[in-house]
């Protein structure tokens, strides 16, 4: 009798998720470490990026899309949780979910609560640790995002024995195999999960994280292969914007880790020309990558009933400004590739969409499409109306932030807000888009624009107060 109840409670238990199964779309989520939208689908017609582009044509693109903060480990903590970051919350590279917000619910919780199985693979969320036992039924967390190593580099103990204590931030790679990298096995490993998920009762939500075009660009030679330096345009701007204020600089410590980096001044053409290369190989390896995981997906017949997302994590500087690497609050660092392809039934426009989109809305927009209600926690807003007609846009403006500045953005304008710990204003910047869309001249004492500065000054307190995020209260 004892047998026959389990046996029955097990059946019920097992009902809803297979007639969940038939109703609920899946996710693909993608990740793409410091990808900037350098990809032919935003017009960049000296990039190799077919498969991205591919997904481009059959989904909403998103032009006007920006990260929250630009960071990795901020930007993925305030994405998975649609929580704002603050002075204090969510700050840097080290945030952790756990530490910052450890009552919110993070997406692959939420996913996991209400029926769906939850898979992680490669760098999703940036702590190893942080949230994984309440937020994947499958995790597999990123290895050493450094760990590949010519055997010559070896060989002459060049190569690197822990993160950041290099020598070279490139590395061209002959005769490897595409497994011997951290990317190449994330992507096996999830192929190899999807054709388990075909055969699942249960609706999925996958997410892989690509670690490439982060630091160092490794990429197979074949790769590199796909550019000539001399076909590479560098940064148009390679100068400071004038009137920037001193706090909006970075010293870009990321890349001056390496030896073959000088402490201090500009890195030289030699190398711009070197290290923009290896930015563009990775990205080629990463959409290689990317392609045989979605080729997989419609292998497995998932394709239709799956939504998949594309994001990276946060711009990235490639010497606009003299700048390398993320951490500024200027548009080049805080705008990010965003594609979102929604499961077949929604009938979704396809195309590219000016409207604005913040990382936080990724959440409340997975919620609608997938018919959950929304938690309470989230901050954005659902970009469905966006995904139906391209024409609308939801919101009117994107709120970031990166150390002492808030910065908001609107259709014609970016006006950043400097303050100290004790809320008093240090410096200001506010950059004309229209007239200026590379943030090369600070307008903020051009008597010319008093009122849209103030008006946008206004905008930026307010928003900040209506999300409780005003540090000067």
């Amino acid at each position: 009798m004892k047998k026959f109840i389990k046996t029955v409670v097990a059946g019920m238990l097992l009902v809803p998720a297979s007639i969940m199964a038939q109703d609920k779309p899946n996710v693909l989520f993608i990740s793409v470490d410091d990808l900037r939208p350098e990809l032919g689908a935003y017009g960049n017609k000296t990039i190799n990026t077919p498969n991205i582009d591919e997904l481009s044509k059959h989904a909403t693109t998103f032009n006007n899309a920006f990260c929250q903060i630009p960071v990795c480990g901020a930007s993925r903590a305030s994405m998975h949780t649609g929580v704002r970051p603050t002075f204090t919350r969510f700050v840097d590279a080290g945030a952790k979910i756990d530490k910052d917000m450890p009552n919110a619910v993070t997406m692959g919780q939420y996913f996991r609560e209400h029926g769906y199985y939850t898979f992680s693979a490669g760098k999703v969320i940036h702590g190893k640790k942080d949230t994984s036992k309440r937020t994947w039924s499958e995790y597999h967390p990123a290895e050493d995002m450094f760990e590949y190593h010519d055997p010559a580099l070896v060989a002459d103990n060049e190569a690197p024995q822990k993160p950041y204590k290099k020598s070279v931030p490139y590395e061209i790679v002959e005769g490897s195999k595409d497994t011997d990298f951290l990317d190449g096995r994330t992507i096996e490993l999830a192929k190899n999960r999807l054709k388990k998920f075909k055969k699942m009762d249960q609706p999925f939500f996958m997410a892989v994280g690509l670690a490439r075009p982060h630091l160092p660009f490794v990429a197979p030679k074949r790769f590199w292969d796909k550019y000539k330096e001399e076909d590479i345009e560098m940064a148009k701007n390679p100068f400071l914007p004038e009137g920037m204020p001193s706090v909006a600089k970075t010293t870009y410590g990321e890349l001056r880790a390496y030896r073959t980096i000088p402490r201090k001044g500009n890195i030289g053409e030699d190398m711009a020309k070197k290290l923009k290369h290896g930015y563009y190989a990775s990205v080629s390896f990463s959409d290689y990558l990317l392609g045989e995981l979605i080729d997989e997906l419609k292998k497995q017949g998932l394709y239709d009933n799956t939504i998949i997302v594309l994001w990276g994590d946060h711009g990235w500087q490639l010497g606009e400004h003299t700048f390398w690497a993320k951490h500024t609050a200027f548009d080049i660092a805080l705008r990010v590739p965003f594609i979102i392809k929604p499961q077949a039934s929604l009938n979704g426009e396809e195309g590219m969409t000016e409207g604005f989109a913040e990382m936080v809305d990724v959440f409340p927009t997975l919620c609608e499409l997938t018919g959950l209600e929304k938690p309470n926690q989230l901050q954005g807003q659902s970009l469905v109306p966006t995904l139906k007609d391209q024409s609308v846009s939801v919101k009117e403006y994107t709120l970031s932030r990166w150390k002492l500045g808030d910065t908001i953005r609107t259709s014609g304008f970016r006006y950043t807000l400097f303050r100290n710990k004790e809320g008093k204003i240090i410096a200001e910047m506010m950059y004309d888009l229209k007239k200026d869309p590379q943030e090369n001249k600070n307008i903020i004492d051009d008597a010319n624009y008093k009122l849209e500065i103030e008006k946008h000054r206004q905008l930026l307190l307010d928003a900040l107060d209506q999300y409780d995020l005003n540090h000067a209260k």
